[in-house]
């Protein structure tokens, strides 16, 4: 029969042979630096994701258009804590630099009177019936009706902690910083105009 100094010497040497057995065998099977590296386990995580539709990738398609809140603006610079555009990019992007000036087209979205949109659908409802009814009549595209107008804003009326949706020229899906060509503030505080829900 084992006396407890025993059992926990049996204990011991079996724990330092599997020590022993499993650092040979790391050592033998030991990855190469390019297949052990943070990035390659990065893209296959991806990669994985990707192949079981659990995220999309917005990967060769242009982006110019985010959205997000403003966390600073200073010297005609908009600090802009974005929504990211996919769910593993960089998280350096998160944050971006816009740069505005006078040629930048503010607005703010503002609900049409609920009449004049109505009125505005059923015209829209009739022009489409009679292209359909004469489709060989087609004279000009036909554009459905918008639930807002667009108020004209100036670089005044942004402030700190709106939210905004940032229209730029170029791709911007990896840039840092760039120009807006156009801005749409989501709502003005203490304005009296709101967006329609």
């Amino acid at each position: 029969m084992y006396t407890t100094k025993q059992f926990w010497l049996s204990i011991l040497i079996v724990a330092i042979i599997f020590s022993g057995l499993g650092f040979f065998i790391a050592s033998i099977n030991k990855p190469t630096d390019n297949q052990n590296t943070f990035q390659a386990g990065w893209e296959a995580a991806k990669q994985r994701l990707e192949k079981t539709g659990m995220i999309t990738t917005i990967e060769g398609m242009g982006i110019t258009t985010v959205s997000g809140e403003i966390k600073q603006f200073q010297d005609n610079k908009i600090n802009l804590k974005i929504n990211p555009l996919e769910p593993l990019a960089d998280p350096e992007l998160d944050n971006r630099i816009v740069l505005v000036d006078d040629s930048t087209k503010i607005y703010q979205l503002v609900g049409k009177n609920q009449e004049q949109y109505q009125k505005e659908v059923e015209e829209f409802g009739k022009k489409m019936a009679k292209q359909t009814e004469n489709p060989e009549e087609i004279i000009e595209p036909i554009e459905s009706p918008e639930p807002f107008t667009k108020k004209v804003l100036s670089l005044d009326d942004i402030k700190i902690g709106q939210r905004i949706t940032v229209i730029a020229q170029e791709d911007i899906k990896e840039v840092k910083q760039f120009k807006a060509i156009e801005i749409i503030v989501e709502f003005i505080p203490g304005s009296t105009e709101e967006l329609p829900l």
